[in-house]
């Protein structure tokens, strides 16, 4: 792809003109209101995007990325995004993905955070030190995968501690939370086969969980 904005452009008209003529009223449709099934949170790693690996089309997932994945509870951007994404659209499905070969836990066990973004891993650093006696006993690309799989179950905690989740459930209203791995060596998505859809389903998840 070209360095400046034309090719973008030209990119974007050759994809637009293509779904019209599939479809010549799609985005006429599109443009009257959203109602995805899903809220995506995920990585802002570009080799990541959420609709291309999953297939899905404009208007059928609602995202929210950042680097390293992280739902904390005082970023006020997540926070925002969780709360109109269950309030405002009524998303009855939520799901975490991380990354295989993330560069912000690769920064995390090399210790070459420096800055605002050493700032903004410490929850993934501080996890790293409470699992690091385990991370130890395996080869380096094994020790990367599993922290990158315990950061996904990290921010599912995180997530359904969140006053929206939880007012959510406390309402008996659907709400179904994944967590999920795509694998940038393959292109697969890897279910870690976590399904919280209640307190009670929480409280399990927190009980076996090793983060």
């Amino acid at each position: 792809m070209k360095g400046d904005i034309t090719q973008l452009i030209e990119n974007n008209r050759a994809w637009a003109e293509e779904i019209t003529s599939r479809d010549p009223m799609f985005f006429e449709q599109l443009s009257s209101d959203q109602s995805p099934r899903f809220l995506w949170i995920g990585c802002s790693d570009s080799r990541v995007p959420p609709n291309q690996i999953t297939g899905a089309l404009p208007g059928e997932i609602f995202t929210h990325q950042n680097v390293g994945n992280l739902v904390q509870l005082n970023d006020v951007n997540c926070m925002s995004a969780v709360k109109f994404a269950l309030e405002e659209l009524e998303v009855a499905n939520i799901v975490l993905c991380g990354h295989y070969g993330c560069g912000a836990i690769k920064a995390i066990i090399e210790n070459t955070a420096e800055g605002l973004l050493k700032k903004w891993l410490e929850p993934i650093a501080h996890l790293y030190q409470k699992n690091k006696i385990e991370l130890s006993d395996l080869s380096a690309e094994l020790a990367y995968n599993r922290l990158v799989e315990l950061n996904v179950l990290a921010q599912v905690n995180s997530l359904c501690r969140s006053s929206s989740v939880l007012d959510r459930w406390t309402n008996k209203n659907s709400l179904n939370i994944y967590a999920l791995v795509y694998d940038v060596g393959n292109g697969f998505l890897k279910d870690l086969g976590v399904k919280i859809s209640s307190k009670d389903d929480l409280f399990e998840f927190q009980r076996s969980a090793y983060f």
